[in-house]
């Protein structure tokens, strides 16, 4: 087993994502180096997963559910820095992807370049599924059928742990005073990649709080949008197609504000002001097939 890069998720009813992510992680450090937190101990997790570290947790909280994820991630987090040069922590439709432009991808990157005593945050790009001219299954491939994202700074996570650091509930914030943001570096989240799998993927939701025989929004592990029976998923996508697209493909002002806005935020994290931009960005056609 090599020792330079570890990667944790935490994961429930996502079996698309789930498949791709150990796929994509696993294709460059291979399944040895990822660790799965299977919520609720799922069978079909332990098959998708075969081969990596499972980590199983009850289906027993409610209230409390995000608060006690982010501190198993987070002791576990510490127990593999102590074993692995870098530790990636990131959400199941969470790929981490190093710009084709550099010469090398995600794993030649932190295997051979990257050098550890540092945390890195990733630029958060949303692909987005616009149905009016992306009809291509996204089964094979993610990003190729789809070219078009949002930048979203919620997603612009300190994901790249390599020395010691806790990060907060969410993962947005870590304790390190110093913002390293490789220009090259992106979290992809897909969320909005596909529309027939967003509406699965609430459908399956809604399904498990009346399961669970949750009524509340109280019960923290829960989103409005997962009660909602008469939803419409249609009009969530429906604006991303009427957005001025930009091809340019640069974001050095993003990146500039970034690093001109850090600052403390609370309980020894660190921060930068977030800034929205009502463009979409096509992506390059060097990053179509990597996820």
């Amino acid at each position: 087993m090599q020792s330079r890069v570890a990667v944790i998720t935490t994961v429930r009813d996502d079996d698309f994502f789930l498949k791709k992510w150990v796929d994509y992680y696993g294709g460059f450090f291979g399944r040895d180096a990822l660790y799965v937190i299977n919520h609720g101990n799922q069978e079909q997790v332990r098959r998708i997963a075969e081969g990596c570290n499972l980590f199983p947790i009850p289906d027993t909280d409610t209230q409390n559910f995000n608060i006690r994820r982010w501190r198993t991630q987070n002791g576990l987090l510490s127990a593999l820095r102590q074993w692995y040069a870098h530790v990636i922590v990131c959400d199941v439709d969470e790929f981490i992807v190093v710009d084709p432009e550099t010469g090398h991808d995600l794993g030649s990157w932190l295997l051979n370049v990257a050098k550890p005593g540092r945390v890195r945050t990733a630029l958060g790009m949303e692909i987005l599924h616009l149905r009016d001219r992306e009809s291509e299954s996204i089964e094979a491939s993610i990003l190729g059928p789809r070219r078009h994202a949002q930048l979203n700074p919620w997603y612009s996570k300190p994901c790249v742990i390599s020395r010691a650091a806790k990060l907060s509930r969410g993962g947005h914030y870590a304790t390190w005073d110093k913002l390293d943001a490789p220009d090259f570096l992106y979290l992809f989240h897909m969320k909005y990649c596909d529309f027939d799998l967003y509406v699965d993927m609430l459908d399956r939701r809604r399904d498990m709080v009346k399961a669970a025989g949750l009524t509340e929004m109280k019960e923290k592990r829960t989103k409005a949008v997962w009660f909602e029976d008469e939803r419409d998923d249609a009009a969530v996508f429906a604006p991303f197609a009427e957005r001025e697209v930009d091809e340019s493909w640069d974001f050095s002002a993003y990146r500039k504000h970034m690093q001109d806005t850090w600052a403390p935020r609370n309980n020894a994290l660190f921060h930068f002001k977030r800034k929205d931009s009502p463009k979409l960005f096509k992506l390059p056609e060097r990053f179509s097939g990597i996820v």
